[in-house]
């Protein structure tokens, strides 16, 4: 791959030309953990041998969550459309494994796909094309999932899913079958999965029950944040920032699309684990669906806003948040209805 170099002899004809393959390997590894888009990450490694050795699949860089098209009339449709906002594309996808199925999220690596008429469900990547049957969770009637993603602990990928009726189930990749935890859940009361532990807040009386999931036993309970109004109404979402476990309250109302945001202050050994309000999270920016989501580090991409949540209201808008004002704005969004995040990945 000859490209014509800068340099030019006394009667200004190029001299040489510069062979970009034979970059350094650090360099072009380097240049590849800069590209904010999986698919330019795709196009760097098809230039050639040397630059696609240098920019492995399973080392990419960091990935900014597409934003899914709500697909109303799936049947007998393999399209799928995602967003991304870092670049502004809209990357259009043919994946015959999706035809005829619902796509649940918000994901890392996969969505969950579940089929009507039938209990079928299975993790999908639509961007290899990967596909994970899982078991029917037998009882676990509600099919939205709070976490879809990598497991931290034991590795592999785990789908946690809560019911109403407070029951948990979640379920490693490889696993026989689901792992029930009884006395937890509540879909509606804000849910997040983070190193080996489920936080789940009970909708009834704001308490957050914080379950090892590999013991299936509480570890601890967190009340309510002092102050807190139970009948005011809005969405309640726990998500995990930075190593932080956030405590988010959206305001129900129209005029007031504003967030109450808390940290779980974990104890020193003498006061107990409790919620304490903040205006800042940093450099950190949410991806919230709903009452489930997930965080990323701001300074990794170009053109988002620290600081801020991107959230998805109704099936119609995507919006931002900015915490440090308390303002929301409608961003700019292709599609006539959103669906849910997905992380994409190519392993």
């Amino acid at each position: 791959m000859a490209i014509p170099g800068e340099q030019c002899g006394t009667d200004g004809v190029l001299s040489h030309e510069r062979n970009w393959s034979e970059l350094p390997e650090d360099i072009l590894h380097l240049f590849s953990k800069k590209l904010p888009d999986i698919s330019d990450f795709i196009r760097f490694r098809a230039v050639c041998k040397s630059w696609r050795l240098a920019a492995l699949v399973n080392d990419p860089p960091p990935q900014l969550p597409w934003l899914l098209e709500h697909r109303l009339q799936h049947r007998g449709n393999a399209i799928i459309r995602f967003y991304c906002l870092s670049s502004s594309k809209v990357h259009t996808i043919t994946c015959p494994r999706s035809l005829g199925a619902w796509l649940h999220g918000p994901g890392c690596r996969y969505l969950l796909a579940s089929h009507l008429g039938n209990s079928e469900r299975y993790l999908l990547n639509p961007l290899t094309h990967d596909q994970i049957r899982v078991p029917d969770a037998v009882n676990v009637h509600g099919f939205l999932p709070d976490y879809i993603g990598p497991d931290t602990i034991e590795g592999g990928d785990i789908v946690v899913m809560s019911e109403n009726t407070n029951m948990m189930a979640f379920w490693r990749s490889e696993a026989d079958d689901w792992v029930y935890v009884e006395g937890v859940g509540n879909w509606y009361g804000g849910n997040a999965y983070y190193m080996g532990q489920y936080f789940s807040r009970d909708n009834h009386t704001g308490i957050t029950n914080v379950i090892d999931i590999a013991t299936k036993k509480l570890v601890y309970q967190v009340a309510p944040p002092d102050g807190t109004n139970p009948l005011l109404k809005g969405r309640t979402i726990i998500v995990e920032s930075g190593g932080k476990i956030l405590r988010l309250f959206q305001h129900s109302k129209a005029e007031m699309c504003q967030f109450d945001i808390y940290c779980l202050y974990f104890g020193d050994g003498k006061q107990k684990c409790c919620w304490v309000k903040i205006t800042d999270i940093g450099d950190q920016m949410l991806f919230l669906q709903y009452n489930r989501g997930f965080s990323f580090c701001a300074s990794k991409f170009v053109g988002l806003k620290r600081n801020c949540i991107y959230f998805l209201q109704g099936w119609r808008y995507l919006c931002r948040y900015d915490i440090g004002d308390g303002t929301t704005e409608v961003l700019p969004c292709p599609f006539d209805t959103v669906g849910t995040w997905f992380v994409p990945s190519l392993v």
